[in-house]
């Protein structure tokens, strides 16, 4: 079983976007052995996700129902295959462990930058963002 941890700053914007836009682009797939999960580097475990995050998804047409955050742990790092960061300065929080890596490193897309505190409309653009990152990622497991 293969595990993608996405991480982001507070787990409630761009990593949970990635989880569950993966988790369905993996499902549509028809991939079984690969588990896909977020944290975040100063997240409150438990807390919703934002709520244009939640309308952004739903906009694509994903079902962001019964997300809860995660703190990033040494024990959910150590456990992952690819740990997918949203930024380059998340990565550099995490020198050290191994298979760190940006949603950059991995598409050539450019960071995923916070949308935090922004209009729905920056939601929208992140998550096509994400969409289209996402989309690059499934190519390169099925690879």
């Amino acid at each position: 079983m293969r595990k993608i941890l996405f991480v982001c700053t507070g787990n409630t914007c761009r990593s949970p976007m990635a989880e569950i836009i993966m988790k369905n682009k993996i499902k549509k797939a028809g991939i079984s052995d690969v588990r896909v999960s977020s944290a975040g580097l100063s997240a409150t475990a438990g807390a919703k996700m934002s709520e244009n995050s939640f309308k952004a998804l739903k906009e694509l047409g994903y079902k962001p129902y019964g997300f809860k955050s995660r703190v990033l742990t040494k024990k959910l790092m150590l456990s992952a295959d690819a740990i997918i960061c949203m930024t380059e300065s998340h990565k550099r929080y995490l020198v050290g462990y191994p298979n760190v890596t940006t949603m950059h490193e991995m598409t050539g897309l450019g960071d995923i930058v916070d949308p935090y505190g922004g209009s729905l409309d920056v939601y929208r653009i992140t998550s096509r963002q994400i969409d289209e990152a996402c989309e690059i990622i499934l190519n390169k497991i099925l690879r």
